[in-house]
Formats: C-alpha cells, sequence, structure tokens
C-alpha cells in the first residue's frame, strides 16, 4: 500500500454474492436530516440483509417519523433504544442484528449506492475483521464548510498514513464495517462505556489488540465515500472537535498521546512564528517562507485527494483555512483541558 494518498484507485471488485450485513445508525433529533438518510438507505438496500435505526431518545419525532416512512418494510426495522447514549444504542442494534458483518453510519451522512458493496467485499478475506472509509462534508456554500473540508482531508491523510505503515490509529463510526463475531470476541464497547464518544476508536484499537494489524484496513476511495452534513457554526463547530479530541486521553498507548499532542506543538509553532514580523526584513522573510512552505505542502497533498474523490479545490479557502486553523485548534485544546461541551442536546462534563 502507498504511503501517501493513492494515485490510483485500482479496480472495485464486485462479488456475485456479498457477506449478509446488518446496516446500523443510531439516531438522537435527527427529523431534519430523515430526507436525505432515508434515500441513501433505499438505495443500497439491495447490498445488505437489513437495516437496523435505533432512536437514542428523541425529542424532536424522529422516531414516530421513521416508523411511519418503513411502517411496511421487511429490511428496515425502526427500534428504540432502552438505555441512553450512542454506544448503548448501537449495542441494542448489534444485539438485534442477523448479518455476519455490521456496517455502521450517522443519521446526517449520505453515500451512493456503491458504498455497502464495496466495504463487504473486503471482507472476503477472512482475516480482514474491520474495514473503514473516507468522511468528507457535503458541499455547501460558505467558508465555514470550507474550513471543514480542509480539516477533514488533513484528517484523511493522516487515517491512510497510520494504516499504511501498519499503525492505524483512528477511524469514524460513520464510514465503518466490522464482523459481529469480532465486535462480541473483543467484548464491544465494555469498557469505554463513560467516555461518549469514540465508539470507533476505541473497537479499531481492541480489534487490532486481538487480530492484528492486518485485520484492519482502509479504503480510500471514491465508491466508499461518506458525506457528512457540516456544522453550521463556530461553536458548533468546536464542540464537536471538543467531543473528538477529548476521547484520545483514555487511550493508554504513548503512540496516541504523541499523535494527539503533535497537531497543537505544531499550531503553536505556527503561531510563534508571527513575532518574526517584528524583528526586522530578515526575519520578516523568514515568516514568508515558512508560511509559503506550508500552504505550498498542503496544496499538494489537499489537491491529490480532493480530485480524487471528486471534491472541489479551492485556494482562497485553503489559504484562509490555513492561516485560522493553528487559533482554531488552541480553542480546541483549551476546551479539552475544560472538559465541558455540548453534543445531541446534552451537556457533557469530562470525568477524569
Amino acid at each position: 500500500m502507498s504511503l501517501t494518498w493513492p494515485k490510483e484507485r485500482g479496480e472495485v471488485k464486485h462479488p456475485n454474492q456479498l457477506l449478509p450485513a446488518t446496516l446500523v445508525i443510531a439516531l438522537r433529533n435527527e427529523a431534519r436530516n430523515l430526507p436525505s438518510l432515508i434515500l441513501s438507505i433505499k438505495r443500497s438496500l439491495s447490498s445488505l440483509k437489513e437495516v437496523i435505526l435505533v432512536d437514542d431518545h428523541s425529542e424532536d419525532g424522529t422516531f414516530l417519523k421513521l416508523e411511519q416512512q418503513f411502517f411496511n418494510s421487511e429490511l428496515v426495522k425502526v427500534v428504540a433504544s432502552p438505555r441512553i447514549g450512542k454506544k448503548a444504542a448501537i449495542n441494542h442494534a448489534i444485539s438485534l442484528a442477523s448479518g455476519e458483518i455490521v456496517l455502521t453510519s450517522d443519521a446526517d451522512c449520505v453515500w451512493e449506492k456503491t458504498w455497502p458493496e464495496v466495504i463487504l467485499t473486503s471482507f472476503e478475506n477472512p482475516q480482514i475483521q474491520l474495514v473503514t472509509g473516507p468522511i468528507l462534508p457535503q458541499n455547501r456554500s460558505g467558508f465555514l464548510t470550507g474550513f471543514q473540508l480542509m480539516e477533514w482531508v488533513s484528517t484523511l491523510l493522516v487515517t491512510n498514513y497510520s494504516f499504511a505503515i501498519g499503525k492505524a490509529l483512528t477511524c469514524s463510526a460513520a464510514n465503518m464495517a466490522f464482523r459481529k463475531s469480532a465486535f462480541h470476541q473483543v467484548h464491544g464497547f465494555e469498557g469505554n462505556e463513560i467516555n461518549p464518544s469514540g465508539d470507533d476508536e476505541f473497537l479499531l484499537k481492541k480489534i487490532k489488540r486481538e487480530y492484528g494489524e492486518t485485520a484492519v484496513k482502509y479504503l480510500p476511495i471514491k465508491e466508499t465515500l461518506i458525506q457528512t452534513v457540516p456544522e453550521s457554526s463556530w461553536s458548533a463547530l468546536i464542540h464537536q472537535k471538543i467531543r473528538w479530541a477529548g476521547k484520545w486521553k483514555s487511550h493508554s498507548s504513548l503512540l496516541h498521546s504523541l499523535v494527539a499532542a503533535i497537531p497543537a506543538l505544531f499550531q503553536v509553532i505556527w503561531l510563534s512564528s508571527l513575532v518574526m514580523l517584528f524583528w526586522g526584513k530578515i526575519e520578516f522573510l523568514g515568516f514568508c517562507s515558512i508560511w509559503i512552505f506550508k500552504i505550498l505542502a498542503e496544496i499538494v497533498a489537499f489537491v491529490r485527494i480532493l480530485r480524487s474523490l471528486g471534491k472541489p479545490f479551492k485556494l482562497p479557502v485553503l489559504m484562509g483555512t490555513s492561516f485560522i486553523h493553528p487559533f482554531y485548534v488552541i480553542l480546541v485544546v483549551l476546551g479539552v483541558i475544560r472538559g465541558k461541551y455540548v453534543w445531541k442536546d446534552r451537556v457533557t462534563k469530562r470525568s477524569d
């Protein structure tokens, strides 16, 4: 596997018969996203044995709307989670799943018909226990969406590299599949229930520990792309990133700790270069050289990824993101230290 983002997608296999699979989606207050979600589900039913939509105590009519939509469906089950929280909802759905493979995504996501089929193809290899793929925000206007697109691209680059070197670090439950037998073998989310996030990375880590690095796979191709609704405000985006970043403290490995700290360290370096603007002409030229190198490196990497996934590249957005991102990361770090954020209309306080 290439250590950088692949230039070519290669041949995508389409087997005659797929392993029986259950798509699981946990929902909470997602009424506004149901039309696009329902469309994605319907166009991929031919590749699935069943779909289980599990409601996590929604307060906006999500459960009722889903029941009405799939009342006569033999393939789509709408159930209510008996306990509170996303992990509890997913656990309940998996206990009901009849598929050998469990696919997971989020209610604010959309995908092409190819997604389940191409993901499931990897499980023809009996050694593979978990497969994940890329996620990007849906195309929307405005700088905030463009900022999120660039940030997601940087995450995809790190994810692909970590899998390529046999040190897979991260994945997202919004685009993930695993053998149900492997989930039970590693005792699912047991040991991480206290953390409201991390249903993906903790599972990845447990499966790697049980089955080895070759048991997990990343598919960075357009056919497996999941698109999610971008956050609509800076406040919501920062709360989202605090929730995601906060789970890193629960990882016990030194490598995870370093990966969590290095991005923040780089942002401090970029920000510290601002003092060079006031030291003199030579230092000013040094400042310009540092930032030109930074932006050029991002252009080379980001253009390749975006084009391979069918997304547009906008230079002004990249340049704006490049300058704003260091300040944004520092705000997220401060939020993680504080440990309090809002998610799904629930205020969560970090437990130490």
